[in-house]
């Protein structure tokens, strides 16, 4: 009797010590799971309205409407302040960004964005060099491996895909707007759209895939874009090149609209 009497308690307590060890398990999963901010969760469900907000109809135009639209534009959109001096951004960026400077390049080692994040890169070495600082929007280029573009929006630590190429802004009229893209390292160039809400750029569309969707074509290089108003914007790609390496361009109008 007290044999079998042992043998239950022995059970019992191996159960018990079973039952506290998944408990613990559990605590230490939920520990280490990332947890998002409120502020966080509220600025994307944000952007993901601002986005569903807005519609682009594409439209092929010939190149006397694109010409001809062009010398009534009255408005040219801001030529952006560049710095390109090594020394002088390094200055203006004390704090914010460490640099790995070598007798090639100079590299990023560390960026403290102004909202409090951090990036530290994992390497010792970087593929990343210099290429210029843009005061006025806040955004550090750089060229990666393949002459990719990498850009750093220190205000608020968006990346590449949502800060993009300031060399390749164009506002509309009012600044409500924005075309905006990067070099990926291929032959085409990845294009969109933003829109200025509470102070800050956002991605409305991938305008390079709305372009395949409508037209069934790439849009890989802009030779020239124009806002002719807030709501319309112009551009010219190059599509190919005749006998005497000439460029071929196709001319579209793209416009804005609330849903």
């Amino acid at each position: 009797m007290k044999a079998k009497f042992l043998a239950c308690l022995v059970f019992l307590f191996l159960i018990s010590c079973k039952e506290r060890k998944s408990k613990d398990t559990v605590s230490d999963n939920e520990i280490e799971a990332p947890m998002q901010t409120m502020d966080s969760v509220q600025n994307s469900e944000e952007i993901n309205k601002l986005s569903e907000t807005y519609t682009i109809s594409i439209a092929k135009i010939d190149s006397a409407s694109f010409f001809g639209s062009k010398k009534k534009v009255s408005h040219q959109s801001d030529t952006l302040l560049k710095i390109t001096d090594f020394k002088q951004a390094k200055k203006l960026l004390n704090g914010i960004v460490e640099f790995q400077e070598t007798e090639y390049y100079n590299g990023i080692q560390k960026i403290n964005f102004r909202n409090g994040t951090v990036y530290q890169n994992p390497s010792e070495y970087t593929e990343e060099s210099f290429i210029a600082f843009f005061p006025t929007e806040d955004i550090l280029l750089c060229e990666g491996g393949h002459s990719t573009d990498v850009s750093y929006n220190l205000k608020n630590g968006k990346l590449t895909e949502e800060t993009g190429n300031p060399d390749m802004i164009v506002f509309s009229p009012n600044k409500s707007f924005r075309l905006n893209g990067h070099f990926g390292g291929q032959e085409c160039s990845t294009y969109f759209i933003q829109k200025i809400q509470n102070g800050e750029w956002n991605k409305i569309s991938k305008l390079d895939e709305e372009f395949e969707k409508s037209t069934g074509k790439w849009l890989c290089v802009i030779k020239d874009s124009f806002w002719i108003n807030d709501q319309t914007l112009l551009l010219s790609q190059i599509v190919n090149y005749d006998k005497s390496q000439n460029p071929i361009f196709d001319f579209y109008s793209f416009t804005i609209r609330k849903k």
